[in-house]
C-alpha cells in the first residue's frame, strides 16, 4: 500500500475539525512530527485540562497520612464520583513550603469508596484554557474532612523537606507524573503530610487531565 503527503505545511490556517487533510512530509519525503507547541497544548486547547489548588495553608495534625476515616482532611482531595464518565490522568503535583519547620514530606493517599463521604465538597480549581472556575466533573476536599469517608492508604511520596525549618527563600517540588497515577470513577487521590510539623505553611496544586473512558 503505498501512502501518499504533501511537502511542507499544508495552510496557513488551522483545519477544520473533521477533516482529512495530507499527511506532512519534509524535503527529503520524511514525515514531520510537529513539535511547534508545549507538551500539553492539545489536550488544553480542548479544554480538558484542569489544576486545583489551595495557598496558604498551615498544616495540622488532621492533614497526616494516612487519611483518618471519617475525620481527616486531605491538603488537596480529588474525587472522581461514581459512575463518571471521564478518569482523572494526573499530570503533574507541587507544593511550595513557604515557613514553618516539616513533619516530613508530603505524601499521596489513595482512598476506597469516596462516594459514601456526606461532606460537601470545597476546594478552588480552574480550567487551563478558560482560567475560569469551569467544567470539571471532579469532586473537590480541599483542606475539607471527609466525613464518613474509610481510612486512606498512603502510596507514594511526592518529595520535600524532611524536618528542618523551612530558611530563608522557599521551597518548590513538583513531581511530574505524567499521567503515571490515573483517577478512576469512584476513587479518590489525596495530598496529605507526614506530620504537621511546627507552624508549616504550604501551597499545593494537582493539575490533572479528564480523559473520555
Amino acid at each position: 500500500m503505498i501512502i501518499q503527503g504533501q511537502v511542507g505545511q499544508p495552510s496557513q490556517n488551522g483545519q477544520a475539525i473533521g477533516t482529512t487533510p495530507s499527511i506532512r512530509l519534509g524535503n527529503l519525503s520524511e514525515q514531520i512530527v510537529s513539535e511547534l507547541h508545549g507538551e500539553m497544548h492539545e489536550t488544553n486547547y480542548r479544554g480538558n485540562l484542569y489544576t486545583t489548588f489551595i495557598n496558604g495553608l498551615t498544616l495540622a495534625a488532621s492533614h497526616a497520612s494516612p487519611i483518618t476515616a471519617g475525620t481527616g482532611t486531605p491538603i488537596l482531595g480529588l474525587h472522581n464520583p461514581r459512575g463518571n464518565s471521564f478518569l482523572f490522568s494526573i499530570y503533574r503535583i507541587g507544593f511550595t513550603s513557604t515557613s514553618g519547620t516539616p513533619g516530613g514530606p508530603l505524601l499521596l493517599n489513595f482512598i476506597p469508596n469516596p462516594s459514601n463521604i456526606t461532606a460537601t465538597p470545597a476546594g478552588n480549581y480552574y480550567n487551563s484554557k478558560t482560567l475560569q472556575a469551569m467544567g470539571t466533573s471532579a469532586r473537590l476536599f480541599n483542606n475539607t474532612a471527609i466525613t464518613a469517608s474509610t481510612v486512606g492508604t498512603p502510596m507514594r511520596s511526592i518529595g520535600g523537606p524532611s524536618t528542618s525549618a523551612i530558611g530563608s527563600g522557599v521551597f518548590t517540588n513538583i513531581d511530574n507524573t505524567q499521567g503515571s497515577i490515573q483517577v478512576m470513577p469512584d476513587t479518590m487521590l489525596a495530598l496529605a503530610c507526614t506530620a504537621a510539623g511546627t507552624t508549616h505553611i504550604v501551597s499545593a496544586w494537582i493539575e490533572y487531565e479528564e480523559v473520555p473512558i
